[in-house]
């Protein structure tokens, strides 16, 4: 009896920890998955819609020289 309550003491604790690790993995793999469309759709608005930028510049650098 003296060696069984210390193996189901560390049996439960083990679980938890399993089971508390399990529950981190989903929800970091979840938030991943959840992720990566929106950034596949930044990325495509981003490749799709004109740079102003780099008119803008272009544009000010005419103007002093002309």
């Amino acid at each position: 009896m003296t060696k069984l309550l210390p193996f189901l003491f560390i049996t439960i604790l083990c679980s938890s920890c399993a089971v508390a690790t399990l529950a981190t993995t989903t929800i970091k793999t979840t938030a991943k998955i959840v992720t990566l469309p929106i950034m596949a759709i930044g990325a495509a608005v981003e490749a799709i819609t004109p740079d102003d930028e780099e008119e803008a510049v272009e544009g000010e650098g005419a103007d002093i020289e002309g």
